[in-house]
């Protein structure tokens, strides 16, 4: 069995009919950089809400994992499986609680998807598992090439903190981007929204 050094899942909806567009040779470039290894990170794509639904409590409870990169299609109200099947903010919401009821470690989700990643519709699903120390999304429509840019520019700073809690890593990371690329966060629409015990409002958007 091969180790999942990264300790990350990605799980993704088919993105065009015809077409070979993934995020998966992202994951390949940055980890092979990183781990020298393709096969550093899990790799799973899901066709609609039920697969949604089973896969991502699944993936908490493998070993290893602690960060889930979903990448699909989206729009303010939830994203969509390969199949086109709309996959609601509330079938979403399930799952995310689900994650409640497995004995992971899982710090993040990660929405690689246009408009999903407003800051209400992340502190909500903040909110709803305990596991998770912080979420990340998109709040407007996103060019491919754009986002995988920005994409890997994160992970490939966030492999660099390998030793931080999952707090200090985040906000490491996110200072690192503000720094970097300032615009393509702004024309993005890049959010972070993150959960800290030790204030009186647990859940905040980094700014």
């Amino acid at each position: 069995m091969i180790k999942n050094e990264s300790q990350v899942a990605v799980i993704e909806g088919k993105w065009e009919d015809g077409r070979n567009l993934s995020v998966k040779s992202l994951f390949d470039f940055v980890c092979d950089l990183r781990f020298e290894s393709q096969h550093a990170f899990h790799y799973e794509m899901f066709n609609n809400g039920a697969a949604f639904q089973e896969i991502l409590p699944r993936m908490c409870e493998t070993a290893n994992i602690r960060n889930i990169y979903i990448a699909a299609h989206g729009d303010r109200d939830g994203i969509y499986g390969s199949s086109g099947e709309a996959i609601s903010f509330t079938r979403i919401k399930n799952a995310v609680k689900a994650i409640n009821d497995t004995k992971g470690q899982l710090h993040s989700l990660y929405f690689g998807c246009c408009l999903f990643g407003q800051s209400q519709n992340m502190q909500e699903l903040l909110e709803e598992s305990e596991q998770l120390r912080w979420i990340a999304g998109y709040t407007k429509s996103i060019s491919f090439v754009d986002s995988t840019v920005l994409d890997a520019l994160f992970w490939q700073q966030y492999f660099n903190f390998p030793d931080s809690t999952p707090l200090s890593r985040i906000v490491s990371v996110y200072d690192r981007l503000k720094s970097d690329a300032p615009g393509l966060i702004k024309r993005l629409g890049f959010k972070v929204v993150v959960r800290d015990h030790r204030r009186t409002d647990q859940v905040y958007e980094l700014v």
